[in-house]
């Protein structure tokens, strides 16, 4: 598309200098033909005869359960008000032919939508204005002349991508353009988002949904895709599944969904919510041939989940002392709570399990401990609860007990291992919350499970990083590595990765004492919104002198569309969302109890000369260290 814009630009440039050369025609807009009569939540008729007299009608296409969609929200409520007064019209279109008035009032409702909000069952306003995709805005002028069809910026550039900022607000510059008389410069966009689901033809076919694909579903989708869960939908029965087919065939195929980013190959993981190859396709087919059921009885039964705590009542629950107000708009919100477990001895830690008390918005969750009381003071130093982090919780922990993300129950520790809480330490809490379009409330909880004794094992991390980060603009290939040692035999459990939005690439390997590479972790699209704690399938055994390595790739060039800065500026090191970072982390237990002094002071070394002694402090401006100087 970029390429078909610019050969575009340099034929017309080409023809407008060359001598005696005439510049192309205007193309005539294409005229759209409307004849429709649809209700709105109110009740009320209306037909393209509306149309008349007015400067602009923009059509919104939007759907309940399409969370991008939801996410536009507050700004077609900001674009009516600004607009409606300079004779723009104003209407969102349901198009799901299952979706019932009922559900659509309750929506338009939930989100304040201030202008006709039309139920279309039968798809006829769609299928007139072109319309396949929610979110996706058509506009026309009284005489169905199609001025406008397409996205409402450039917010999502993948499906399942999105930019932490828009750079490019399309609807908005196209209305501008229409009320000024002048021609839209950029009048078809790609929307991206949610499948308007046209029907399908149903026809013989080899894949059904009893046989072949609820068994894919139930394995890879149920755990977020059922009633209450994060998902915005259900996943457990045929009709959730058939009215969603071509949705499913498209999310699977660009592997968007389910989310999984390590590469297939490259270490073997607990949970893994990869699909086979295979599997998207038989998933294609399926679509393809209308979403057939085939025999209703030989459906397998959908998985069953338990309601309440998975591992029974846990021995301590520690809750947000209130709930936390989400805006509904804006960039995603990372904040820390501190919450005082009021703990009179050291404890350890088993098993967790965390609770969203929003799953709507609750993306994920990191947990601390601190006995400083420096997480205190940052929370008592702002307004309101919490205190904003990102990326890291903005101290030093005294010890980091783990992670949640979409899809994840109970944790449980590697098998004779725990985590210390220690007497009087504060829980610190961070979530990362999507926004969902409306403002939303949450007041998460996280259930502990003691172990009756201390540990036989103990459970460390070999930290790899880099504090020397200094990324030129437009350097898309920068890179970091670092690698360290292990001095003693450990038992590899699990590995953790860390960056902001520059990063593209993370390899983690191990150099075995004989010379082996043994492969860690390999991402080669990192996405800061889906980073999680990756639990090895089987321990494996590292023998002492084995050499864990990592290397890090960004992007600090102008076609990374998750870069922050446009144009491009330098990035250095830092916790805050403009800085970057680079960690990997692998979870070990020492093969002999004996040798967890002996790994920890190699480990305090290593940090202790990469540092130079300080924590948290910016590299001095002006350095250009490439890359980090490993250390051992």
């Amino acid at each position: 598309m970029r390429f078909a814009h610019f050969a575009w630009a340099l034929a017309a440039l080409l023809l407008a200098t060359a001598p005696g050369a005439e510049p192309p025609a205007a193309k005539a807009p294409e005229v759209l033909r409307f004849a429709f009569d649809l209700a709105d939540t109110a009740g009320m008729r209306h037909t393209q005869r509306e149309f008349a007299g007015k400067r602009a009608i923009v059509l919104l296409f939007v759907g309940t359960e399409c969370p991008l969609s939801n996410q536009y929200a507050p700004q077609f409520r900001r674009l009516h008000l600004e607009y409606s007064p300079r004779g723009v019209a104003f209407y969102a279109v349901h198009s799901d032919p299952d979706v019932e008035i009922e559900d659509i009032r309750r929506h338009a409702a939930s989100y304040s939508l201030n202008f006709p909000v039309l139920h279309d069952p039968a798809q006829v306003l769609a299928r007139q204005a072109g319309a396949s995709i929610t979110p996706q805005a058509v506009v026309v002028n009284p005489r169905g002349q199609l001025l406008y069809r397409g996205r409402i910026d450039d917010r999502a550039f993948v499906l399942g991508k999105q930019r932490p900022q828009p750079t490019r607000q399309d609807l908005q510059a196209a209305l501008d353009q229409i009320l000024t008389g002048r021609r839209v410069a950029i009048p078809e966009t790609k929307a991206i988002g949610c499948l308007i689901p046209f029907p399908t033809e149903a026809r013989a076919a080899a894949v059904t949904y009893s046989k072949h694909v609820a068994p894919i579903l139930f394995r890879h989708c149920a755990s977020c895709h059922r009633t209450g869960q994060v998902a915005p939908f259900s996943l457990l029965s045929y009709e959730d599944a058939r009215r969603r087919a071509p949705l499913i065939a498209t999310v699977t195929a660009a592997r968007s969904m389910p989310p999984w980013k390590p590469v297939a190959g490259y270490g073997e993981f607990e949970d893994e919510r990869r699909l086979s190859v295979a599997e998207i396709e038989t998933l294609r087919r399926w679509a393809a041939s209308g979403a057939p059921q085939s025999d209703a009885e030989a459906t397998p039964a959908p998985p069953q989940f338990s309601s309440g705590w998975q591992l029974g009542t846990p021995d301590l629950v520690v809750s947000m002392p209130a709930p936390f107000r989400i805006r509904a708009e804006g960039g995603d919100v990372y904040q820390c709570f501190v919450i005082p477990m009021k703990l009179t001895e050291k404890r350890w830690v088993r098993a967790f399990e965390f609770r969203p008390g929003n799953r709507a918005v609750v993306h994920h969750a990191l947990f601390f401990t601190d006995v400083s009381s420096a997480a205190r003071r940052k929370d008592a130093a702002g307004p309101g609860d919490g205190y904003e982090c990102f990326g890291t919780p903005g101290i030093i922990p005294t010890s980091a007990i783990g992670g949640w993300s979409p899809g994840n129950s109970a944790i449980r520790m590697p098998e004779g291992t725990a985590i210390p809480l220690d007497a009087q330490a504060d829980l610190v809490m961070q979530l990362h919350y999507h926004l969902s379009g409306k403002e939303e409330t949450d007041q998460s909880a996280i259930g502990f499970y003691f172990a009756n004794a201390p540990p036989e094992k103990r459970l460390m991390e070999v930290a790899l990083g880099s504090r020397r980060i200094d990324i030129a603009p437009g350097d898309a290939r920068y890179r970091v590595i670092d690698y360290f040692t292990i001095p003693v035999d450990v038992w590899a459990t699990g590995i953790i990765p860390h960056a902001h939005y520059l990063c593209k690439e993370m390899r983690g390997w191990a150099i075995l004492p004989g010379g082996r590479k043994k492969w860690l972790l390999r991402i080669d699209d990192w996405d800061f919104d889906w980073q999680e704690v990756y639990r090895y399938r089987r321990p494996f055994l590292l023998p002492a002198g084995t050499r864990f390595e990592m290397e890090f790739l960004y992007d600090n060039s102008e076609h990374n569309p998750r870069n922050l800065s446009s144009p491009p500026r330098r990035v250095t090191w830092g916790g805050e969302m403009t800085d970057e970072m680079a960690g990997l982390h692998l979870q070990v237990i020492p093969a002999r109890t004996s040798d967890a002094p002996e790994l920890g002071r190699a480990l305090w070394g290593k940090i202790m000369r990469s540092v130079g002694g300080g924590f948290y402090r910016a590299p001095e401006p002006g350095r250009k260290t490439p890359e980090q100087v490993p250390q051992d």
